[in-house]
């Protein structure tokens, strides 16, 4: 007797010889159908199977077994060493529309998840936090606390960082692409001008990162997060990292708005480091950058003298200038018209500086009044 396969998959057409093989073709059937979710279904595989048991004796009797196997749904796979995989990890493998059709209350656990994540990754990574050395879920040692002037500024830092970094790649790639144009140019034997005219088309990404507070790509971010989770030293600094950026793209893919899909701004990043702060208090944090700005371009006040000093700058004007006068003018300042000998030791000015600083023949009072 043999065992024979109707409706078989289409590429294994195997003829199973007992009822071992048998179950190990239909192993191989379910397996392809799990992960190959892109490959439609066919029509044999919705329709029942059936196992036709014959005899070399009698091959007419038709004595087989009926099963439906039902094209499962793309679902996580399991990592090669069999570890368990991250729920956030299952989450970015299921397709946009599955998580739709979740209900409200667990995308809202879903999203406070993902914040938790984010908040926690960013102060290992752009904050230096310590991590907890117990065993679960990474946490930090110390609770998170609200937000300083010293955090921010750091943040701040490490964004600039970001976009100087993404300036310098776009630099490069401007270079190369410049560079391929001229090659091409001179292949062709149009000369260098039609390469030069050509590569003046800028990206419009250029313009935006020549602002330091514009936003940053997503590209950057992501690819600095996954340089820091592969070559971290510390395996918590690598497991918060790699926790962080499963966690931004699944923030990007369940919670970015159209504005925040484009690019990663510099408010966006204090939100997710400070998850409780509201809008108001995201703002004041702005404040705090924009009045560091301020501080580091003032120049210093000029300094004040003190009531002693000032006193002897009148005994001064009273006794060599003013002479018991009302008024006096630039020229008086100078020395007058004729001064004798010890008046030209004792003034400091001419009477050129005098005009310029004073005026011309402008009255000057006693009392300072210039």
């Amino acid at each position: 007797m043999s065992l024979g396969r109707c409706n078989s998959e289409p590429v294994l057409r195997r003829t199973a010889r007992d009822p071992a093989e048998k179950r190990f073709l239909h192993f191989l059937d379910h397996y392809s159908q799990r992960h190959r979710p892109d490959r439609p279904v066919s029509r044999a595989q919705t329709q029942p199977h059936r196992v036709i048991v014959t005899d070399a004796s009698d091959a007419r009797i038709d004595r087989g077994l009926r099963h439906t196997p039902q094209p499962s749904l793309p679902s996580a796979k399991r990592p090669k060493s069999g570890a368990p995989v991250s729920p956030m990890t299952a989450l970015l493998r299921r397709p946009s529309s599955a998580l739709s059709r979740d209900s409200p209350g667990k995308i809202t656990a879903i999203r406070q998840r993902v914040l938790s994540k984010i908040a926690i990754g960013i102060h290992v990574a752009l904050l230096n936090a310590k991590i907890s050395q117990k065993p679960g879920e990474i946490q930090l040692e110390e609770p998170m606390r609200e937000a300083t002037v010293e955090h921010v500024q750091r943040i701040y830092r490490q964004f600039l960082r970001f976009k100087a970094l993404e300036s310098d790649r776009a630099a490069e790639a401007q270079y190369l692409h410049q560079v391929k144009l001229v090659q091409e140019a001179w292949c062709e034997n149009s000369g260098p001008q039609a390469a030069q005219d050509d590569s003046f088309s800028r990206n419009p990404w250029d313009s935006e990162s020549e602002n330091p507070l514009s936003r940053m790509r997503w590209a950057t971010f992501i690819h600095w997060l996954e340089q820091e989770a592969s070559c971290g030293i510390q395996q918590t600094y690598r497991r918060s990292v790699a926790a962080l950026l499963r966690g931004v793209k699944l923030w990007r893919q369940m919670c970015a708005s159209p504005e925040q899909a484009e690019g990663i701004s510099l408010g966006l990043l204090l939100s997710w480091a400070f998850p409780s702060s509201s809008s108001a208090n995201i703002a004041e944090m702005l404040s705090w950058l924009a009045l560091n700005e301020l501080e580091s371009i003032r120049w210093p006040s000029p300094r004040l003298i003190d009531d002693e000093e000032r006193k002897q700058l009148e005994r001064i004007f009273h006794k060599v200038y003013a002479k018991g006068r009302a008024a006096i003018t630039a020229d008086d300042i100078a020395g007058g018209d004729f001064p004798d000998r010890q008046t030209q030791i004792m003034t400091l000015v001419d009477s050129r500086l005098a005009r310029h600083v004073f005026g011309d023949k402008k009255p000057l009072g006693s009392d300072w009044d210039w």
